[in-house]
């Protein structure tokens, strides 16, 4: 199965393959749970609430894309 990885100045995010969909992880930390991968970075970029960040707890503040194809596709 493949899933994805952005790097950000804050760390990474991966979108991920979950039980009932897909999941957006920051850390060790679910940030959501969505039908799509599509809609997880479509969510990651308009900002979802990450209380881990150092800078904030918004991650529309990190220049997250929204298209999948600019995220590096990982292997699980």
């Amino acid at each position: 199965m493949k899933g994805f990885r952005f790097g950000s100045t804050q760390g990474a995010f991966y979108i991920l393959p979950g039980q009932d969909g897909w999941e957006a992880t920051y850390g060790n930390e679910t940030l959501g749970e969505f039908s799509s991968p599509q809609q997880a970075a479509d969510d990651l970029a308009r900002g979802l609430t990450c209380p881990h960040l150092s800078e904030g707890d918004d991650t529309s503040t990190l220049e997250i894309p929204e298209k999948l194809a600019d995220w590096e596709i990982v292997h699980v």
